[in-house]
This record gives structure tokens, C-alpha cells and sequence, in this order.
């Protein structure tokens, strides 16, 4: 006979582990299948102070007191094996082989132990918890024996909860989107710009500068009296300024929006005036004594062209007066595009005259 069947070196095992304890403490019997109570609480203490591990009660009631059904596995083994000062099971099963077999069957016992531990690692199914490691110690550099039937039965509840928070997380992410973009997303806001005094739409041209907190300026002109335009922001300001009225800021709340929202601006009389005086066909005489009331001796007065040929043009007080009433037919497109005054005079005119679709 050259091997040990796994009962006879289990046996071998146990009366070694009993010979171990047995050095530094006491037990009623040697046999360790008799220990019971504080024995086995004084092995467990001494099993974790060779080896910073140890194993419950209930594996050494199924192994140590029971009948023998089949071998631990390899990592008990190794634990044990160590506890009575072995490397490993390898190492115990090799001298325990020399013991009996002598030495000239070192090498055949030796490649019987490592196809021993390699069947053990790899085909023993783990059955319950074996090893227990106190929470206050930090585990040595052995292998912690958790079950897989454990591993398993603690994995799922977790991968359910992963994916319900997950399904969660990706309804409530829609949800929110589209709350989002349902009140703050890119929405078309229309304005339109009245007169004050008449309360009717202004015609003329109009131009708009609108702020936006984040955002470049957005540059708007309209000659309909509106304006359209998309915005993420709550809250804007409008810069708006045209030739026959008064320059006008506007802050604008968004969430009380009416579409389409008015926007009164007051009329500049001085301009109107100087547009009725400068375009109407009515009493030349009175044309002339009115403009040259209006307009201060030394007024900057600007004409500009459409065509490509002259860009500006500055004209005296006198010339534009003479200009504007020659009777002509050019005076209908007579357009006014800014003024300046001071002290009740006209310093600053900038007008234009546009050219007929036949005159081009």
C-alpha cells in the first residue's frame, strides 16, 4: 500500500490538530471528536491566533464530530495544515506519506499531492460557511472562505435593486426632460411695438436689441411694427429705438408671456414734426419758417445714398431746407433715420431719400 485513503489521512490530520492544541491548552480527551463547549470555543481562539482565521461551530460539529462523508476543501485543509505548522495540506501529506511509506516513495506521493490539491481545488462544490473571521481583524493573506450558494443568494437581491434604481433613474430622466423642455426649452415669442398716443401699430422701421444673460445680443429690425424670435431664458431686455419715436428699454418676463405681447413707445414730437415739414406739400411757406425753427444754425445734417456711387453726403442747414421743399415727386420717400437735439434745436440729422424701382 503506497497512499492513504481519505479517511485514514483525515484521521491522521485530526490526531495532529489534537496533538497541537494540546500543547499549550487542556481538554478532557485527546480524541478531538470528544471535545465539546468551551473546547471547542478555546480551539476556535487558538486556530485564530496561528492562523488569523478560524471556523464555526457548526463546520467543526459536521467535520470533526460527525461520520466521515468526504475530505474539507483544499483552503480548510491548507488552514488546518498550517495550524500544525505545515506550509500547506501539500506539505503535511508529503511528510505524512514519508512517515509511513518511507523515502523512496517521495516522488510518487509527491505527484499524487499535486493531483490531490488540484482535484480538490477544482471539483469539491463549497457547502457552507467553514471559516469565520472576527470584524475587528483585518484578514491575513488567506484566501476568506465565503460559499458560493451565499455569494449567489446575496448577488441577486443586489443586481434586482440595480436595476429597479436604474429603470428609475432613466424614467425620472425622461420625466424631467421633458418637463424641462416643455417650459424652458427653445420657445417663439412675438412682439409688437404701438403707438402710445394713437394705439395703433407703428409702421415705420424699428429697431430692436435683445439681452440675454449667457447669450450674444440678438440685432432685430422690422418695418411691420413686429418681431419673432426663439429664447431659453425667462427673462430678456429690449433695447428698441426708432426714428419718430423715443428710445425705450424693456425687461421682459417670459413666463407671463401672451402671444402676441405689445409693446407701447412714445413718440418723439420734434421727429414727427421734422417729417411732417420735411415731406409735406402743403404751405411751403410755412414749411420753411417751421424747419428753420426747428433745426440749430450749425446742424450736422447727413444724406445717405442707396446708390454705389456716394455713400454720405453733408448738407447746411439751408441746403436741406431748400432740398426737402423743391416739389418733387422724390419727397414721398423722404425716410428719416436719426436725430439728435439740444436746447430745443436740432443739432443732428441723418436722413435718405429713397430712389424709385424705375429710377435704379
Amino acid at each position: 500500500m503506497s497512499k492513504f485513503t481519505d479517511i485514514e489521512i483525515f484521521e491522521i490530520l485530526k490526531k495532529t490538530i489534537s496533538n497541537r492544541f494540546l500543547e499549550e491548552n487542556s481538554a478532557q480527551s485527546e480524541n478531538i471528536s470528544d471535545w465539546k463547549g468551551q473546547e471547542i470555543t478555546s480551539f476556535q481562539d487558538d486556530l485564530f491566533n496561528k492562523t488569523r482565521s478560524t471556523v464555526s461551530e457548526k463546520w467543526f460539529y459536521t467535520y470533526f464530530k460527525s461520520d466521515f462523508k468526504k475530505l474539507p476543501r483544499i483552503d480548510m485543509l491548507n488552514l488546518l495544515a498550517q495550524y500544525c505548522g505545515y506550509k500547506n495540506w501539500a506539505h503535511f501529506l508529503n511528510v505524512q506519506k514519508i512517515e509511513h511509506f518511507g523515502p523512496n516513495k517521495t516522488e510518487e506521493s509527491t505527484i499524487e499531492v499535486t493531483e490531490n490539491e488540484n482535484f480538490s481545488s477544482e471539483h469539491i462544490i463549497p457547502e457552507e460557511s467553514e471559516v469565520e473571521i472576527p470584524a475587528d481583524v483585518k484578514p491575513s493573506t488567506e484566501k476568506e472562505i465565503i460559499p458560493v450558494k451565499e455569494k449567489v443568494a446575496k448577488t441577486k437581491p443586489k443586481l434586482k435593486l440595480i436595476s429597479i434604481i436604474a429603470a428609475a433613474v432613466v424614467l425620472l430622466s425622461g420625466i424631467g426632460a421633458t418637463i424641462y423642455y416643455s417650459i424652458f426649452g427653445q420657445r417663439e415669442y412675438e412682439f409688437c411695438f404701438v403707438d402710445s398716443d394713437r394705439q395703433a401699430a407703428i409702421t415705420n422701421s424699428v429697431e430692436v436689441t435683445i439681452i440675454r444673460d449667457g447669450f450674444t445680443p440678438l440685432y432685430l429690425s422690422t418695418k411691420t411694427g413686429c418681431i419673432k424670435f426663439e429664447s431659453q431664458k425667462d427673462t430678456i431686455k429690449m433695447f428698441v429705438s426708432s426714428p419718430y419715436y423715443k428710445q425705450d428699454t424693456f425687461k421682459v418676463n417670459l413666463h407671463q408671456y401672451n402671444q402676441p405681447e405689445k409693446l407701447l413707445l412714445e413718440p418723439d414730437d420734434y421727429k414727427i414734426m421734422l417729417y411732417y415739414y420735411s415731406n409735406s406739400a402743403k404751405d411751403l411757406k410755412q414749411r420753411i419758417s417751421k424747419l428753420n425753427q426747428m433745426i440749430a444754425d450749425d446742424a450736422l445734417i447727413y444724406q445717405v445714398y442707396d446708390n454705389d456711387f456716394f455713400g454720405v453726403e453733408i448738407l447746411s442747414k439751408q441746403q436741406y431746407i431748400n432740398l426737402v421743399t423743391m416739389p418733387t415727386t422724390s419727397l414721398k420717400n423722404f425716410s428719416l433715420i436719426e436725430s439728435e437735439r439740444k436746447n430745443g434745436k436740432i443739432v443732428k440729422l441723418k436722413f435718405k431719400i429713397q430712389q424709385d424701382e424705375n429710377d435704379k
